[in-house]
């Protein structure tokens, strides 16, 4: 097949694997993105606890591995220009984009476009438990939230009244510490005092909503370069395939 391939199919041969090089490392990056939301981010899942944002994490994941995988398949098959190779991988590429498309529609369609509510819902269903025995992950993940969040409660401080803790208005996560990184608080008297200052008065709601949209935003470029490589991959394995 190789010596009757005309200038520009050669040329496509390695642009399709040099575009397969960049996807490989795209889907590292999918892979990346989500393996760091679970572990970096732990108080965050926890928290929002929907199966929506779980599901949305390991869907990352796991599509991240598949195109890794599939990468190796566009590189192999543009080498040795193997024609069943390539319309196998133009075939799964193509299924891919269909499938990413369905459901990116799916996503921003049921969570992304009534994303507050969908927060909301799922903060509340955990805050109800902060302080309450036997649930120290989710309180600790909530004082997690609000010291590097600087926010306290859904909405405000009035929140803590429907929960188990009863040691004050609001814990001393709701209290302005000395810096970021410090774990000592500013004056912890004058916060409980609710002296503008000392004490964050805002909810954690816009800064949940931020964390997401945020994650989502990162997802949907990486989404959007891999989509524009796989259609660029599959006419390139199309081309070669015809030149066989």
């Amino acid at each position: 097949m190789g010596e009757d391939l005309t200038s520009c199919q050669k040329c496509m041969k390695y642009l399709l694997f040099v575009l397969n090089i960049v996807f490989f490392l795209c889907g590292v990056a999918m892979l990346g993105t989500g393996i760091w939301i679970l572990v970096d981010y732990p108080s965050f899942t926890m928290v929002l606890d929907t199966p929506l944002l779980k599901s949305g994490v390991y869907l990352l994941i796991g599509i991240g591995g598949v195109v890794a995988i599939i990468s190796f398949l566009g590189c192999f098959g543009a080498l040795k220009e193997s024609k069943c190779l390539l319309v196998l991988y133009a075939l799964i590429m193509l299924l891919m984009v269909i499938g990413e498309l369905a459901a990116a529609g799916c996503i921003f369609y049921f969570g992304y476009s009534n994303v507050e509510q969908t927060l909301l819902k799922a903060a509340n269903d955990t805050f109800v438990k902060y302080g309450e025995a036997g649930e120290d992950a989710i309180t600790q993940s909530w004082d997690t939230i609000q010291e590097v969040g600087e926010c306290c409660g859904i909405l405000g401080v009035d929140d803590f009244q429907y929960t188990k803790f009863t040691d004050d208005k609001f814990p001393d996560s709701c209290c302005v510490r000395l810096n970021i990184q410090d774990t000592e608080y500013l004056n912890t008297t004058a916060c409980h005092l609710e002296i503008d200052g000392y004490y964050h008065n805002v909810g954690c709601l816009d800064k949940l909503k931020s964390f997401v949209t945020g994650n989502v935003g990162i997802a949907a470029g990486i989404a959007i370069g891999i989509a524009v490589i796989q259609i660029i991959g599959i006419v390139g394995g199309c081309i070669l395939c015809r030149a066989g």
